[in-house]
């Protein structure tokens, strides 16, 4: 490797690693009130918060492996433009290709950094987020209540209510919703509920009172229905399913695949082919954002403020927008929510392809590019 290569890596390196810890952060921030109140309100140890952010890590750098990629090279590709290193490094003969070499090699190694995310890390942060709620559910009975939200709080038993008190423990308004194989729900509507953990920390017990139960046999066509007084739940808090059942995210990428080959193009596979393109797209995004970025940062010609972190936040949101859509079109039209997917890859590595083919060994940007255009006139 070239010394000129070895000083872009070590220009780029410093702000990916600095942007990977911010981008991070701000993701993490947006949980930040939840992990509070579970430190603060409701007394749940420390190691089984930090376990339950560890747990979270692999989804954040899905998301922020590319991001920073694409905002590290913007930055020092940014300031040797403004400090015209890029015009002597071209004087010597060292154009944009061979400045494009050592951020692919980074583009790369992101690549693959994020294809492992996707391939193991979201299903193991998803296997240990259930085991590490379970845990705390059974030390702190009733922490992963909360108003006027559906939550499986054990596997198989989803749980609402209308009002939980401070402390966690104490619910009114309370619906519980239990999956029986080969059945339809059992359906439990109690007017109060308390939590109360079980020696042993292997299960929680749920104290019902004034309710009913609600039960719909619908092969033999009769429906239940009885009032109670006083009813016990006890919630055993092992996990069924190993990476969580057939839930997409506790899927690895060839769990997925393997889904998708036996449902075809059916409705219940849609939303498997999401998650796997989805994936995969977002491990191949690294490649695209680190050679898009290279015009981009060549652009920046001015010196002080740059508009790296402005670029950036434009280009993921753009990038965000066709996933957004893609998801909207996960059920409706599958072949075209795979075409939205990969859309903005195929855009960013078409254009930061044919202007590295076009760059020659100049220092080409991307405005400087389009201007290069030649321009046609007719002779009277």
């Amino acid at each position: 490797m070239k010394t000129v290569h070895k000083y872009l890596l070590s220009e780029i390196s410093g702000p990916f690693l600095i942007g990977l810890f911010t981008f991070s952060l701000v993701i993490l921030l947006h949980r930040f009130s939840k992990i509070a109140d579970l430190v603060i309100a409701k007394g749940v140890p420390l190691s089984l918060v930090g376990r339950l952010l560890l747990s979270l890590f692999p989804t954040f750098l899905e998301i922020t492996l590319p991001a920073a990629l694409l905002l590290s090279v913007l930055l020092a590709l940014g300031r040797l433009s403004a400090d015209s290193e890029t015009t002597a490094l071209g004087s010597a003969g060292f154009g944009m290709r061979g400045m494009a070499f050592p951020v692919l090699l980074l583009s790369v190694g992101t690549f693959l950094a994020s294809l492992f995310m996707g391939w193991n890390g979201i299903p193991w942060g998803n296997l240990q987020m259930r085991e590490t709620l379970a845990r705390i559910i059974s030390v702190r009975a009733g922490a992963g209540a909360s108003e006027h939200v559906f939550q499986e709080i054990t596997p198989d038993v989803l749980l609402y209510s209308d009002r939980v008190s401070s402390d966690g423990t104490s619910m009114t308004g309370i619906l519980v919703s239990q999956r029986v194989a080969g059945q339809d729900p059992l359906l439990v509507f109690a007017k109060e509920g308390e939590f109360s953990p079980v020696k042993g920390g292997n299960a929680v017990r749920l104290l019902l009172s004034e309710g009913t139960i609600h039960h719909e046999d619908a092969a033999a066509g009769v429906y239940r229905a009885a009032s109670f007084r006083g009813m016990e739940f006890l919630l055993p808090m092992g996990l069924s399913g190993g990476t969580g059942g057939d839930e997409p995210k506790g899927l690895t990428l060839p769990q997925l695949f393997r889904k998708i080959s036996a449902g075809g193009n059916a409705a219940g596979s849609a939303a498997y082919r999401y998650h796997f393109h989805r994936r995969l797209s977002l491990a191949c995004s690294c490649l695209a954002f680190g050679l898009l970025a290279v015009p981009l940062g060549l652009s920046q010609r001015a010196r002080g403020k740059s508009p790296a972190f402005a670029l950036t936040v434009a280009v993921i949101l753009f990038y965000y927008l066709f996933l957004a859509a893609a998801s909207a079109l996960e059920s409706k039209a599958p072949g075209a929510m795979v075409f939205v997917i990969w859309l903005p890859n195929a855009i960013g590595l078409f254009l930061a392809c044919f202007i590295l083919w076009r760059s020659e060994s100049r220092m080409l940007s991307l405005s400087a590019f389009f201007r290069r255009a030649p321009v046609r006139t007719e002779k009277k």
